[in-house]
């Protein structure tokens, strides 16, 4: 390390003293969208039971869509039922 480090600093960038504007932080508090809307409303929970009567494997997922992948047991390999619950 040599002395040239001390003896003559280098100067640093600034950073830009502006804040974001009233549109955007607007956008980025969530203000133009009610909270009726940000609400979980768009998820529709679902609940799997596996039909085979020693595996009884449940499980409860909250999705949009459910996936080929979701109705499979992943003990038993078979399609589970599914029941759409509030």
């Amino acid at each position: 390390m040599g002395l040239d480090k001390w003896l003559n600093p280098e100067e640093v960038p600034k950073k830009d003293g502006k804040k974001p504007t009233q549109v955007k932080r607007e956008i980025l508090e969530g203000k133009d969208i009610p909270k009726t809307q940000l609400a979980i409303s768009k998820l529709t929970k679902y609940t799997l039971n596996c039909p085979n009567s020693k595996c009884k494997y449940q499980k409860t997922v909250m999705k949009k869509v459910l996936t080929v992948t979701d109705k499979i047991c992943p003990r038993c390999n078979e399609e589970m039922k599914v029941k759409i619950s509030s």
